[in-house]
């Protein structure tokens, strides 16, 4: 068997490979390469050298890391509190801390937990307080931009206040709020004692516009706010309202209402009595002329009249009288009416007339020389006036007459006049309101 020799390679197939060796052989007698290749490979070793080596240690900055407060509610029950918020005041700190290479990628700022603790206070007025961390497992702080906090400190106090209802808006006709309570009557205010002591109240609202006549008997939570003496509103966060230890800013409110209604008053129950002979009731006011009433539909529905028990008693009565009349009392009404109301009756003198027939009729003012003829020399006369005026008056009190002064002969149409003694205010209807005046001279009818 016959042995197959490799072939040679041409020149030009070992040509890039020549190159190559060329080209290395030149780069590594370079020495700026070699120094270059030599520090690359010294980093790497000390890199490796370090991470392996976990005694070593390196900072770490931490920025903006929030700060807790701690024990603030032991604080609380030692009688103090903090009037500042902290939280605000230092949002957030720059921490450095010093870890070893080993947890430095692990470590976090919540591995510290930077804090304020308040436990430290045991008076009021102005302290500075240090922060401080919970763990330094991973290494120490070597520093912290704020490292402390000033703030004021009050006494922390208790004070227990009343629950009011406060009646807003406008009740509808048609219902009647009966009764109403709170559940609970009384609220425990904790907070700092310049803001406690001025606490006289916790207030809840009622709109009277949402009761209904669909829920007589109702239950609802209302929110409170607290009021000093004034009515002021108090507000702070640093304020604390609770019910028998549990925090709270509502309180149950029940209602019961009634229907309700407008019911007239009898006005010819609000007088007695008849005035004096000549005068007589013209009028009756009174403040109101209907009452709201709340009851039971049943009774309301039957009620038609609020009548009085004592009337204003008018007998010979010759002028106008006020006076108050009592209320009748019902039974079953659930809201207070008034007992007594203001009354008005106006006593005038009764208007009369009077006729008087056959009533003469006189001239005046003939001038001498004539002589007068009138056409009818009586007349029918109704007087109409005050009672007590017409009654007194006597035939012989009135006049009637007719004006001839300044008029010559001749035949004149003039007016009749009425003339009454002692007269007051009248009117008068005559049945003969003009007469036909003849007026002769004398001398001639002579001749």
């Amino acid at each position: 068997m016959m042995n197959r020799r490799p072939t040679k390679k041409s020149d030009t197939q070992r040509m890039p490979f020549k190159r190559l060796r060329g080209g290395m052989s030149r780069l590594l007698a370079d020495k700026r390469f070699t120094l270059l290749i030599s520090l690359v490979i010294a980093v790497l070793s000390w890199s490796a050298l370090v991470a392996s080596d976990s005694t070593l240690t390196r900072p770490k900055t931490f920025t903006n890391v929030s700060v807790n407060v701690n024990n603030e509610s032991a604080l609380k029950s030692r009688g103090f509190i903090v009037m500042d918020d902290i939280k605000e005041l230092v949002p957030g700190v720059r921490m450095t801390v010093e870890v070893t290479q080993q947890n430095y990628d692990r470590v976090t700022s919540t591995s510290y937990n930077p804090h304020f603790d308040l436990s430290k206070i045991d008076s009021e007025g102005v302290h500075t307080l240090p922060l401080n961390f919970s763990s330094q497992l991973y290494g120490p702080v070597i520093d912290c931009q704020p490292n402390s906090v000033t703030v004021n400190v009050e006494r922390y106090i208790t004070r227990r206040v009343p629950v009011v209802l406060e009646l807003t808006g406008f009740e509808q006709e048609n219902i009647y709020l009966d009764s109403y309570r709170t559940d609970p009557n009384m609220l425990s205010v904790s907070g700092p004692q310049s803001l406690v002591s001025s606490v006289a109240r916790a207030v809840a609202k009622l709109e009277l516009s949402s009761l209904s006549l669909d829920r007589m008997s109702d239950r609802t939570a209302l929110d409170v706010e607290l009021q000093d003496t004034a009515g002021n509103v108090i507000v702070s966060d640093k304020l604390q309202i609770t019910n028998q230890t549990v925090i709270t800013d509502s309180v149950i409110v029940e209602t019961e209402a009634v229907p309700a209604a407008m019911v007239p008053i009898a006005v010819e129950s609000l007088v007695v009595g008849e005035p004096a002979e000549g005068y007589e009731l013209v009028g009756i006011s009174i403040e109101q002329d209907a009452l709201r009433v709340a009851a039971k539909e049943e009774l309301l529905g039957k009620m038609e009249f609020i009548t009085t028990e004592t009337p204003l008693d008018i007998t010979g009565a010759t002028a106008t009288m006020d006076g108050y009349v009592k209320i009748k009392r019902l039974s079953g009404i659930e809201n207070a009416l008034p007992g007594e109301l203001a009354v008005t009756a106006e006593i005038a003198e009764k208007t009369i007339e009077r006729t008087l027939r056959d009533v003469e009729i006189e001239i005046q003012g003939v001038r001498d020389g004539l002589k007068a003829k009138l056409s009818d020399k009586k007349s029918t006369v109704q007087l109409t006036g005050g009672y007590a005026f017409i009654q007194s008056l006597a035939r012989e009190d009135v006049h009637l007459f007719v004006d001839a002064l300044g008029l010559e002969a001749g035949s004149h149409t003039l007016s009749v006049q009425i003339r009454v003694d002692n007269a007051q205010e009248f009117t008068c209807a005559l049945s003969v309101p003009e007469v036909a005046v003849t007026l002769v001279d004398t001398a001639q009818e002579n001749k």
